[in-house]
């Protein structure tokens, strides 16, 4: 709920976890990040990263340096920082082929820490390479609805979740286009606003508006739903992003409740 001056977190949207127990929040409604370290199971820290770089985090990645990707919701671009919070630069993406112009709706790294970028401007999902410059792109499907986030799992297959038609979409590593991995899932969920993948490859969908997290198969096959919307500690009420690392652990930045929740994963 607070950070190391009990200052109080306003509408979280953005968190991010590595497998050093560091954990950087996006305090979305004071325009600023926070970071902390999980010892055991207790927040440690909360120290605020506040730069005239970013404001309206609403998206956080961490790469395995522990260099910190901001997404600012109202400049809509993709700011790098330190792991100790200096600004590095922009994420501009270098030698992108035209349409050049491009808006980020969301970010993520992988394991090799290539960056990805959900482009709702160009209809695309631009792969770069982890000083920013191209590599590759990936249209959109033909149909859909709108793409409100993108993950990508174990494998190096890019997901995309659709928002309105409730669908997950997936493209394999070295596949350049994107195919149905699920039918709609609107009579699990209300609207699915960030995706996830484990370790094992397993997919979390955040339902926004319905206050949980659906649970899919590598294949796009329903597995179950945990969680509930609510005000009560371990209850949702417009959670945002969600961000697990190899322990097992899944912070959610639960938004409408002004805080950032930590659960485990079942086994």
């Amino acid at each position: 709920y607070f950070d190391d001056r009990g200052g109080g977190i306003k509408q979280p949207e953005g968190v991010a976890c590595n497998d050093k127990s560091v954990l950087v929040i996006g305090d979305t409604g004071n325009d600023r990040l926070l970071r902390y370290t999980l010892e055991g199971k207790n927040l440690k820290g909360g120290s605020e990263i506040k730069i005239p770089q970013l404001s309206n985090p609403i998206r956080v990645q961490l790469n395995s340096k522990g260099e910190i990707f901001a997404l600012d919701g109202k400049r809509r671009r993709v700011v790098r920082l330190t792991p100790e919070g200096a600004f590095k630069g922009y994420v501009d993406a270098e030698g992108v082929p035209a349409p050049s112009a491009f808006i980020p709706r969301s970010v993520k790294i992988d394991a090799n820490n290539n960056i990805y970028l959900l482009d709702i401007f160009s209809a695309r999902v631009l792969i770069l390479n982890p000083e920013g410059k191209y590599q590759k792109q990936i249209p959109f499907p033909q149909e859909y609805g709108f793409f409100s986030d993108l993950a990508v799992d174990p494998k190096g297959s890019v997901l995309l979740v659709d928002c309105v038609k409730a669908m997950v979409f997936s493209a394999a590593k070295d596949s350049n286009s994107f195919a149905p991995l699920t039918r709609s899932l609107r009579e699990y969920l209300d609207f699915p606003t960030n995706i996830s993948t484990d370790s094992r490859g397993i997919i979390y969908l955040v339902d926004e508006n319905g206050g949980g997290i659906v649970i899919l198969g590598q294949d796009g096959s329903y597995l179950g739903r945990q969680l509930s919307a609510g005000w009560n500690e371990g209850l949702l009420n417009f959670p945002s992003q969600m961000s697990i690392n190899e322990k097992g652990e899944v912070f959610i930045a639960d938004r409408g409740n002004s805080r950032i929740q930590i659960f485990s994963l079942m086994k």
